[in-house]
């Protein structure tokens, strides 16, 4: 009998006829065109005055798919050559990637302006379309932004702006402002020696200028943004703020002072489910306590401001110690487990009259998922490298890779509230999607497997756009 080949003969033809792998493009940089957030994106885009040239909307548009398909660089915009689906949809040829580096290259301060405050709108935009369109469940409440910055290691060593941070790399330096859902209010992209917190009292003002004073909102950052400029850039807009403490407010010092009334602890309470989880596992649950002072700052001269600082400190056994056997009582610590308390501290404005200590430490955990966020950005945008040698061409670059970033974002929570995919696998979803061109009686018609109705019929569905799709005439 004869042995049966490992892998099937497959036969190769070639063929002519116009293939993509991109169909989910289309759909949807299509939403975002026909949408009201489009209007400011293009305002922002330096004007194109050459008779040769392909009009600034167009060339937003391509710059924008490259970043949404998952280019790493300009010169990636090669692999759209060639692809008919994308000319007929962008209604000619594809620019080369110089003509974008290019088109970066017009990019001026104003437009550097402009499209930062179009992206604090869309920000709030689709921020409010999903607070009307989620489930009760999975709404966030009040906004809450979280501000923080993060390195750009080049490699490069004539780009502009390059300098050494407090780690000793060479990289340019960002700044982002972002709510729950992970979208982007503001960005800044800075020389690498630029110290955190520097012009974050801008980017703040920034991002609350579409909210009212009173409207409920909330700002969280780390140790590098507890300074004057930022807590009275909260105060201005009517954000209540949680901000990491550092020793310079010396609250170290206030825990074991002697010539001052000591701190009352009060436990943190922790909810039944937790408990029943604690008890499930077989593991004891931490001792967490909590206690509040006030501090004034050194900078208000008139000595009217005092900022409460909750300060928590978790129990941590030292390693060396056999784990103790569970009792009855959760928080049975005995005297002859050696162990020490960890401390740490937040400055706040939230009033404790209305919030408890335990709130406000939540509260300010949430700011976590902001460096979640920017991970996001750097490998699913790859805001790692930038392309151009000015530092304001790279400003542009960046700003257009967290338009690209929102417009994901906002697929990607109205698809999946519950817990909404990254970047890699939304492409892999909904955008990788194979078609085929057929063109009938001066109709162009896109042809797309079976397999992939659900993604296609989902994407039109959550990003609502007409059923009877403009993918034939393209992109006015």
């Amino acid at each position: 009998m004869a042995k049966r080949s490992l892998l099937g003969n497959i036969k190769i033809v070639y063929t002519d006829d116009p293939i993509t792998t991109s169909s989910g493009l289309g759909p949807m940089v299509e939403a975002f065109h026909k949408s009201p957030l489009a209007k400011g994106f293009y305002s922002g885009l330096p004007k194109r005055s050459s008779a040769r040239s392909l009009g600034k909307r167009r060339l937003g548009l391509i710059f924008l798919s490259s970043l949404l398909y998952g280019h790493d660089a300009v010169d990636d915009l090669e692999e759209f050559e060639g692809d008919v689906f994308l000319e007929n949809f962008y209604r000619g040829d594809l620019p080369a990637p110089r003509t974008m580096v290019d088109f970066l290259n017009d990019f001026s301060e104003k437009n550097i302006h402009d499209l930062n405050n179009h992206l604090t709108t869309m920000g709030h935009s689709i921020r409010k379309q999903l607070e009307m369109k989620l489930p009760e469940e999975h709404k966030k409440g009040p906004l809450q932004l979280s501000i923080d910055s993060t390195s750009h290691i080049q490699h490069g060593r004539k780009m502009e702006g390059l300098g050494l941070n407090y780690k000793n790399e060479i990289c340019l330096d960002s700044q982002r402002i972002s709510d729950q859902y992970g979208l982007t209010y503001g960005f800044q992209l800075r020389g690498g020696s630029t110290g955190k917190g520097v012009g974050a009292a801008d980017l703040i003002n920034q991002a609350f200028s579409s909210t009212k004073f009173k409207d409920e909102k909330y700002l969280s950052g780390d140790s590098a943004y507890l300074n004057q400029n930022v807590i009275k850039a909260c105060m201005a807009n009517g954000a209540f703020f949680t901000i990491t403490a550092t020793d310079t407010i010396k609250w170290t010092k206030r825990i074991e002072a002697e010539d001052l009334p000591p701190l009352k602890w009060e436990p943190w309470v922790y909810s039944e489910d937790e408990k029943k989880e604690a008890l499930k596992k077989g593991k004891t649950l931490t001792k967490i306590e909590l206690s509040t002072y006030h501090w004034k700052p050194s900078w208000d001269k008139n000595k009217h401001l005092h900022f409460p600082v909750v300060i928590k400190r978790t129990w941590v056994p030292y390693k060396d110690q056999v784990k103790k056997q569970q009792t009855g009582n959760l928080f049975d610590y005995a005297d002859n487990v050696d162990g020490q308390w960890k401390h740490y501290a937040v400055v706040t404005s939230m009033p404790l009259i209305k919030f408890s200590l335990q709130e406000v430490i939540e509260r300010h955990n949430k700011r976590g998922n902001c460096e979640r966020f920017i991970k996001e950005e750097k490998y699913g945008f790859d805001l790692l490298h930038f392309p151009c040698i000015k530092l304001q061409k790279n400003y542009a670059y960046g700003l257009i890779a967290q338009v690209a970033h929102n417009i994901l974002r906002w697929l990607a929570v109205l698809e999946r509230p519950h817990k909404p995919h990254f970047s890699k696998k939304l492409r892999r979803r909904f955008i990788y999607i194979p078609g085929k061109l057929v063109k009938h009686a001066r109709q162009m018609t896109l042809r797309i497997p079976k397999k992939f109705k659900q993604e296609v019929e989902r994407l039109r569905e959550v990003l609502q756009w007409l059923p009877e799709s403009a993918l034939a005439t393209g992109v006015p």
